[in-house]
């Protein structure tokens, strides 16, 4: 089911969660985030929520018996979560406008460490911190340190390199 801007919750600007996901270059069902509850540009630490209830894109096409493969996140949504966190990131926090010829990438995950199976059915909470940046007139490189966490306890947890580069598709 496709969800409108009005069901991402948070402490947005009015519209700019619209715009945001209206020109993002990803469709709507690729942002996974249900709450977002924290963006903070001092600190560079953006929160948010996942409900993992919700129709998830590969976890939906698990298989067999669940008492041997538990219903879980799978890693493509996990990773996927990065980049929406990352979106977030840059739009909110650096002002890079999707409809400004904005384009972003992730380029390399330096670390990655799944703890253990986020279960279907209690929320993930969601942590990013942007622990480097450097910013150009036309390219926006970034480090970010990521934790996710469900019932107390760390799922997933990564540290990871997106850029943002500003033009024509072609000159990417």
């Amino acid at each position: 089911m496709a969800r409108t801007p009005d069901d991402v919750g948070g402490p947005l600007p009015d519209g700019e969660m619209t715009r945001f996901l209206d020109t993002h270059f990803y469709d709507r069902t690729a942002f996974l985030i249900d709450e977002v509850r924290r963006i903070d540009a001092e600190t560079n630490i953006v929160e948010a929520v996942m409900d993992t209830s919700r129709h998830l894109p590969y976890g939906s096409l698990q298989r067999g018996d669940p008492a041997v493969h538990p219903r879980h996140v799978s890693g493509p949504e996990l990773l996927m979560l990065t980049a929406n966190l990352g979106s977030l990131h840059a739009y909110f926090v650096h002002g890079c406008r999707w409809d400004e010829g904005w384009v972003g990438y992730g380029n390399r995950i330096h670390r990655a460490d799944f703890k253990r199976l986020a279960r279907v059915g209690p929320p993930v909470l969601l942590r990013s911190h942007e622990v480097r940046s450097r910013l150009g007139p036309a390219r926006l490189v970034r480090r970010y340190q990521f934790r996710f966490e469900q019932d107390g306890e760390i799922v997933y947890q990564a540290e990871q390199t997106a850029q943002l580069l500003r033009g024509r598709r072609q000159d990417l």
